[in-house]
């Protein structure tokens, strides 16, 4: 059987050819195509998941409605309201600091958490300043919780604690200030003095979003320049099982006013475009199928036609229907096969070439920041579904044609032979 099906392929090299090249075209485009978006997604969701904590409890801001004042002024009493209240209440610190320390503490789902202080102020160097976001975070325990560290050059996180008033400046506001690391510049508060802190770092992410307002210092730093010693504006947390997320967010959000948010619900609307890139990609891997399964299936139609003769010998010496469907289904697996095969290794030559290209023109080599080059992802079970897919719409396509030669009646054939 195996040799009937190996010669037939062999007796007909350009459509043999043409079929393989057909398979190896499909899988690898399908295996390049899924890498490079897969890499995109893994590494967005990375950046997503640990660059700002897995779940974030901050102040929760109220919307000002009728309902806020009810049985305010007048108890048990309906008020009818000429203009009705709106607007909103913006919190800036938590509501029980050390309750949700101790909470967290005890949790056994908690890897870590730490606590953050943030608040707006101006930055000035000379007769330049820029309005920046003063990020206070805890040295000792932001790492554990967020992959900052991976971009801040010149520095550690930890260097931020050696001394009192240490910052960390993004890379774009080093820039629009005119600054550079090891010099001092000032904080403007309206109503108090220049505040001189010294740059010790650099903050570089490639989200000039980032790079352009953020810049970082202790947690005790940014109390004392600010004024609010003691408070803390957000605590962010990170978990053993990132998939609980949101379910322990929902859980913790029933034992405070605060706001409990996964890095799920925080980052929806950039999540549903990784979905929509899923779409994408099935509706392309779709596209193909179809492309390969009219090509093995025309291909092995043709051979129906032009094989009759042979079909009927095969039939007449005690070939059976299903010999002959084995037959013409062996031919599409073997093309399958090997186009397969042959796809995954063009498909992984081809992701190995662009893996780590870069794609800006950024001169500094050091630069971490995934944008710049293309991520691929090596995931085995894209090639697995390459092969499968390959293999897949080989015996589809072929058990059509193998279904028609099997019903082929070797009297008939021979009558219209002659």
């Amino acid at each position: 059987m195996y040799f009937l099906a190996i010669r037939q392929i062999l007796a007909r090299p350009q459509q043999s050819i043409l079929t393989l090249l057909g398979f190896l075209l499909g899988t690898a485009g399908y295996i390049m195509f899924s890498g490079i978006m897969l890499g995109f997604q893994v590494v967005m969701t990375d950046q997503l998941v640990n660059s700002d904590g897995q779940i974030k409890i901050s102040p929760k801001d109220e919307i000002i409605t009728e309902a806020n004042f009810e049985d305010i002024f007048f108890s048990e009493k309906t008020v009818k309201w000429l203009s009705p209240p709106s607007g909103r209440t913006d919190n800036t610190r938590l509501t029980n600091v050390h309750g949700w320390m101790e909470k967290l503490s005890n949790d056994p789902r908690v890897v870590d958490y730490a606590e953050q202080l943030t608040r707006e102020v101006i930055f000035v160097n000379g007769k330049t300043t820029a309005p920046i976001r003063l990020v206070g975070i805890n040295p000792a325990k932001q790492p554990n919780v967020t992959n900052i560290g991976n971009y801040i050059f010149d520095a550690k996180v930890s260097d931020l604690s050696k001394g009192g008033a240490l910052v960390i400046l993004g890379e774009g506001l080093i820039s629009k200030l005119g600054t550079k690391v090891g010099d001092s510049i000032s904080i403007f508060i309206p109503g108090r003095e220049l505040v001189p802190v010294k740059i010790i770092g650099t903050l570089r992410t490639g989200n000039r979003m980032v790079d352009d307002i953020i810049v970082y210092s202790s947690i005790s730093t940014v109390q004392n320049v600010t004024n609010s010693s003691g408070e803390v504006s957000q605590i962010i947390v990170k978990i053993k099982n990132i998939r609980d997320a949101k379910e322990i967010a929902n859980e913790w959000a029933y034992f405070s006013k605060d706001k409990v948010e996964s890095w799920d619900e925080a980052n929806e609307s950039i999540l549903s475009v990784f979905k929509t890139q899923d779409i994408v990609r099935n509706t392309t891997t779709l596209t193909i199928v179809l492309v390969v399964s009219f090509g093995i299936y025309n291909i092995l139609n043709m051979v129906v036609i032009q094989k009759k003769k042979e079909i009927a010998i095969l039939r007449s010496i005690g070939f059976t229907e299903f010999d002959t469907i084995k037959l013409f289904l062996f031919q599409g697996l073997i093309l399958g096969i090997f186009g397969a095969f042959l796809g995954i290794a063009f498909g992984a030559l081809g992701c190995y070439y662009i893996d780590g290209l870069p794609l800006g023109s950024s001169k500094d080599t050091n630069f971490k920041s995934v944008v710049r080059t293309m991520q691929i992802s090596w995931d085995l079970w894209i090639y697995v579904r390459g092969f499968l897919i390959s293999v897949v719409s080989a015996c589809i396509a072929s058990f059509i044609p193998a279904k028609t030669a099997s019903s082929l009646s070797p009297v008939d054939i021979i009558r219209g032979a002659t």
